[in-house]
C-alpha cells in the first residue's frame, strides 16, 4: 500500500528497472471475452490479468463451467489461456471467458524508480493515490561480482576453513590451506550466481543448476583438500611391547 509519495523499498539492492511494472486493479466488473480455442493459446487483454479472476464456461449463461489447471491453464502475466491435454476443452471450441484487467500504470508518469537502490514512489500528479495497493513486479539485478562481493565470498571462505581446520591458529600459513580457501570462496560465489538466476524468472531453473554444480564440484575440491591436510604431529612416543 502507498502510505505517501516518498520512496518506498522494494529489494535491499539494485534492482532492473526493464522489469518493473507496476498495476492496480480499478475495475470491480469482470470483463468478458468470448473466444476461440487454439492449440497455441489466446490472448483475453493486452495486460497482465488479476491472479484468481478467471471464469471459463461453454456459454454466456455458464451452461457448464470449466476448471483452472485440470482444463485449461492461465498465465496472468500475458493475460493468456492455453487448454490443457486431458481437459474438458478443445481446439477450436469456442468459450466466453470472464476476468479482472489490471491498470498497468507508467513509469514517469505515475512512479518513479530508483534502480540502484531498490526503491519506488509514486508521483503526486499520477494515477496512485495514498493509500492505494499498487503491485509491483520486479527482478533484482546481480550484473557483476565487484569487490565487495568477492571480499566478503573470500573473507567468509577463510573463515570457514580456519574454524575447520586451524581454530586456534597452530599451523600457520599452507598453500594448501590458501587453496583449499580458493575452492570454498568459489563455492560460495557460485552459489551466488544460483540464487541470483532463480531470482530472475522459473527460465533460470537451468541457469541455476549450472552454477549448482559448478559450486557442488568446488565444494568436493575443498572437502579433498581438507581430508588431506592434517596438524603436525608432535611428541611422538616410541611403541612399547605388551
Amino acid at each position: 500500500m502507498v502510505t505517501s509519495n516518498d520512496y518506498l523499498i522494494l529489494f535491499g539492492g539494485a534492482i532492473d528497472a526493464a522489469t518493473v511494472v507496476a498495476k492496480t486493479i480499478e475495475v470491480n466488473d469482470p470483463t468478458r471475452k468470448d473466444i476461440t480455442l487454439s492449440s497455441g493459446g489466446c490472448a483475453l487483454d493486452e495486460v497482465p490479468i488479476v491472479v484468481g479472476s478467471v471464469v471459463v464456461a461453454s456459454d454466456s449463461s455458464l451452461g457448464t463451467v470449466f476448471v483452472e489447471n485440470t482444463d485449461y491453464i492461465i498465465d496472468y502475466d500475458s493475460a493468456t489461456i492455453h487448454i490443457k491435454p486431458g481437459g474438458g476443452l478443445t481446439v477450436s471450441q469456442m468459450v466466453s471467458v470472464w476476468f479482472l484487467p489490471y491498470r498497468v500504470l507508467e513509469p514517469g508518469t505515475d512512479y518513479q524508480v530508483d534502480a540502484e537502490q531498490g526503491r519506488f514512489r509514486a508521483l503526486p500528479a499520477g494515477h496512485i493515490s495514498v493509500g492505494q495497493t499498487v503491485r509491483i513486479d520486479f527482478s533484482p539485478r546481480f550484473d557483476s561480482y565487484n569487490d565487495e562481493i568477492l571480499n566478503n565470498a573470500v573473507a567468509m571462505a577463510n573463515g570457514m576453513i580456519e574454524q575447520q581446520l586451524d581454530p586456534e591458529r597452530q599451523f600457520g600459513a599452507d598453500p594448501t590451506l590458501e587453496s583449499t580457501a580458493t575452492y570454498r570462496a568459489l563455492e560460495i560465489i557460485c552459489r551466488t550466481a544460483a540464487a541470483r538466476e532463480l531470482s530472475r524468472s522459473i527460465k533460470g531453473d537451468n541457469n541455476a543448476r549450472v552454477w549448482m554444480d559448478l559450486a557442488d564440484r568446488y565444494e568436493d575440491h575443498s572437502d579433498k583438500l581438507v581430508r588431506a591436510f592434517g596438524p603436525p604431529r608432535t611428541g611422538l612416543k616410541p611403541p612399547r611391547h605388551t
